[in-house]
């Protein structure tokens, strides 16, 4: 069974090889989503109050109204105001509290930002206390933001130990459609790192990073682009992302514009520079919300509910993304439990017994079709397709020898017959 063995060590030395995917899409910003209470209809003037769920039928929205019960609905033929009438007297809470890294996490988010806006709740708060991670589950959650959800979403960026909403967690408040943030907490500094290109036989990962002037331009554009469809300077969010990108703050006629020095005229007055050349701009919660980055400082997630006048809702925490985390720690667990196993059914395939050799080799061939599962199941795990495809071809390669053994076998037992 020498060979056997020399499969395993092979096996072992390729299973937990790393190749992580980034994938760049500029997302445009939808206009067709109804965030809205009161539906009037453009022509005949007919009015109900309940809110749309996000579901679909036939290419028709699915609505929850007070007065008709479930109705299918072309939105664009309504008039939606948004004033929480025939809404649920309900918020429900999302919390991010740690760095955007995990697949299995960001799918939850999505998950839930669908199921929860669903409810017709009178908002969703997304508390966010988070270093930010990586830029493609970073879109995908504020596109979950801003495509999924037809209720208001907020958020709420809370102290902690990231100090608040840095680098992509900055790009998720912005998605929402207010900003409240809690004493001495921060928002910005959008630092993006560029990565070694990786090796041989990995999948081709593209990173952003300043040499990546393209992709960075992208980046940069995303950014004001969240910050500009709720009112937000989105030159103020570029420099969060670009440290080349200078901002001063003017007066012309009383109106505040916040411009490139470059842009200056000789009319306006500059009241304040906000970001300076070589330095990303990262703001205080009292500069977000005298920059009008921010809506609000809050001191607590109670105080909040106050304010938005929701302090008698029922108030719904989801835990999905925190379940979501703790399931990853388990099938890591479970990963590490059978190559541990494998490595001790590689010592034990080398004896010359048959039928203890095909009592290992099944146990062998069940515990590689769990580790492939596995894999294609968690993409978190990491391991690089072309690693999944020789795990198949490992575990096809005992199959065949547990096939030969028991063949042999069977001769054996007719010759002595």
């Amino acid at each position: 069974m020498p060979k056997i063995a020399e499969k395993l060590s092979f096996l072992m030395r390729r299973t937990v090889e790393v190749c992580i995917a980034v994938i760049f899409l500029f997302l445009l910003m939808p206009d067709v989503l109804c965030r809205a209470d009161t539906f009037t209809n453009r022509q005949t003037g007919e009015k109900f109050h309940g809110y749309a769920t996000g579901q679909t039928e036939q290419g028709r929205t699915i609505v929850r109204s007070e007065e008709k019960g479930t109705l299918e609905l072309n939105l664009m033929e309504w008039l939606v105001t948004p004033d929480r009438l025939g809404r649920n007297n309900k918020v429900i809470i999302l919390t991010v509290d740690e760095d955007i890294e995990r697949e299995i996490e960001t799918d939850a988010f999505e998950k839930t930002i669908g199921t929860a806006s669903a409810q017709g709740p009178l908002f969703i708060l997304v508390e966010i206390n988070t270093p930010g991670g990586r830029v493609n589950l970073v879109y995908r959650m504020c596109a979950a933001i801003t495509e999924k959800a037809n209720c208001e979403v907020i958020a709420y960026i809370k102290a902690g130990q990231y100090a608040g909403a840095v680098s992509g967690g900055a790009a998720v408040a912005l998605a929402c459609d207010k900003i409240y943030m809690a004493e001495n907490t921060i928002i910005g500094g959008v630092a993006v790192v560029a990565v070694p290109k990786p090796k041989k036989h990995e999948q081709e990962v593209i990173y952003v990073g300043p040499a990546a002037e393209k992709i960075s331009s992208i980046w940069r554009a995303y950014f004001a682009s969240l910050a500009e469809q709720n009112k937000r300077p989105g030159l103020l969010a570029r420099a969060m992302v670009d440290n080349k990108i200078e901002v001063i703050e003017v007066n012309e006629s009383g109106q505040r514009m916040f411009i490139e020095p470059v842009n200056k005229k000789h009319s306006q007055q500059v009241v304040r520079t906000w970001s300076k050349n070589g330095s990303l701009l990262t703001l205080t919660s009292g500069e977000a919300v005298q920059c009008r980055i921010a809506d609000g400082i809050i001191s607590s997630r109670k105080q909040l509910l106050q304010q938005l006048q929701a302090d008698n809702a029922e108030v719904v925490v989801d835990k999905s993304m925190q379940y979501a985390r703790k399931k990853l720690k388990r099938v890591v667990n479970k990963v590490l439990q059978i190559r541990k196993s494998l490595d001790l059914r590689a010592k034990q395939a080398q004896t010359q017994d048959p039928q203890k050799a095909l009592a290992n080799l099944r146990r062998l061939r069940s515990e590689f079709e769990t580790l492939i599962q596995l894999i294609k199941r968690y993409p978190d795990l990491h391991v690089n397709p072309t690693d999944i495809m020789e795990l198949e071809d490992q575990l096809n390669s005992f199959k065949a020898d547990y096939e030969e053994i028991l063949r042999e076998r069977k001769r054996r037992i007719r010759k002595r017959r």
